[in-house]
């Protein structure tokens, strides 16, 4: 089914009636295709009036509605007069009258920057700007609306600032070309199918301060081998890691009390998951397909010391024929506030170290298995590893 989306046409242009007391109208789209794409078939230059006359009556302009520029694939600029009270522009992006709001994107724009007044990225700004491949959010920005970089498979990396708090449903699904995402910890929600499609994505860190992933958050991520939930998330939801069929090694927060049906479907390679919880998180009765038959027969699963018993007595837990317990304390992710730590296809990256600081990595019975100045360490087999850097240590998972 399809949906008309305007009152009437004007010189190329859809707009809908917004009052008829007031005669206000806004431009829109020409229609909704029933599967979420808009169209508008405008071509040319095309200036918006701040008048028209429909009917024999006259009607003033005053907004641009949601979607009205989406799929006008050959757009290369948006102009807005120094004089209009409610619009602006900057490199040709369009934004409101003080560029506090990023309200629309051109699709042909290959390289963007944010200016730092902006303090939120609308819904669908850059939605299927397929050959963007860089942007640069300023620091000001608290909000990343829903479907803002959908489509964007030409981005290969997006730094999220660390002023955002919450990142909306399909803010970056279908990014087929990010390879790699770091959620700050000043982000506390990650919205329905945020990344899903995502499939070149190889590393994702998620803040600590993120409280809920929506559902699909993740699914179809097919490059992604670990990933760690932290500590602040309560509840896995349906399907919020699905068909991340490269998935090897899932670390689950102790602060996790619930995973819905199909939380992990499609993880078929999975071979370890390390629950820190010292109570084991329960699946809700009716959705209780949450790990496949492949995966609860051949994936281990780790639990605190003192706790497989408990792992043991209860569904899904009690299905895996493979449960150890092991010492959780002192795994993190960030060994100090500037030197970050990852695992990238087996491998230990270290960011943002010295390069004349001592690096040196041990196994759990205390033998050497690295020292030097390196940034990337591998070659490791999986199992846990302390870290040592400086005066600092931690304990990572491969």
């Amino acid at each position: 089914m399809t949906a008309l989306a305007y009152n009437f046409k004007s010189d190329g242009l859809y707009y809908n009636i917004l009052s008829e007391t007031d005669r206000t109208v806004e431009v829109t789209y020409y229609r909704n295709d029933g599967y979420g794409s808009y169209y508008n078939d405008a071509y040319g230059d095309i200036e918006i009036p701040s008048k028209l006359i429909y009917d024999r009556k006259t009607y003033k302009v005053t907004s641009i509605g949601n979607s009205a520029f989406s799929n006008c694939s050959g757009l290369i600029s948006i102009i807005v007069d120094e004089s209009n009270p409610s619009f602006s522009s900057i490199e040709g992006i369009l934004y409101n009258n003080d560029a506090t709001t990023l309200i629309y994107c051109p699709i042909t724009k290959k390289t963007v920057t944010i200016p730092n007044s902006v303090t939120s990225i609308g819904q669908r700004v850059f939605e299927n700007c397929s050959g963007l491949t860089s942007v640069t959010i300023g620091n000001s920005v608290t909000s990343i609306g829903y479907y803002a970089f959908s489509g964007c498979y030409g981005l290969t990396s997006v730094t999220i600032p660390n002023s955002v708090t919450s990142i909306r449903e399909r803010a970056f699904s279908g990014c087929s070309g990010l390879t790699s995402v770091t959620i700050p910890n000043s982000v506390t929600s990650i919205g329905e199918r945020a990344f899903s499609g995502c499939s070149g994505l190889t590393s994702v860190t998620i803040g600590n301060s993120v409280t809920s992933i929506g559902y699909y958050a993740f699914d179809g991520c097919y490059g992604l081998t670990s990933v760690t939930i932290p500590n602040s998330v309560t509840t896995i939801v349906q399907s919020a890691f699905s068909n991340c069929r490269g998935l090897t090694s899932v670390t689950i927060g102790n602060s996790v009390t619930s995973i819905g049906k199909y939380a992990f479907s499609g993880c078929s390679k999975l071979t370890s998951i390390y629950c820190q919880g010292t109570k084991p998180p329960r699946e809700n009765p009716r959705e209780s397909i949450v790990f496949s038959e492949a995966i609860l027969k051949e994936c281990t699963l780790y639990v605190p010391i003192g706790c497989q018993a408990a792992y043991e007595a209860v569904d899904p837990w009690r299905n895996f024929w493979n449960i150890e317990e092991m010492d959780f304390s002192g795994i993190d992710d960030i060994i100090s506030d500037n030197i970050g730590i990852s695992v990238i296809n087996r491998a230990i990256h270290i960011d943002n170290a010295d390069g004349n600081m001592l690096v040196e990595v041990f196994n759990l019975s205390g033998k050497s298995v690295y020292r030097g100045h390196g940034n990337i360490v591998d070659g490791l087999s999986t199992g846990i590893y302390i870290i040592k850097i400086a005066d600092k240590s931690m304990k990572i998972k491969i």
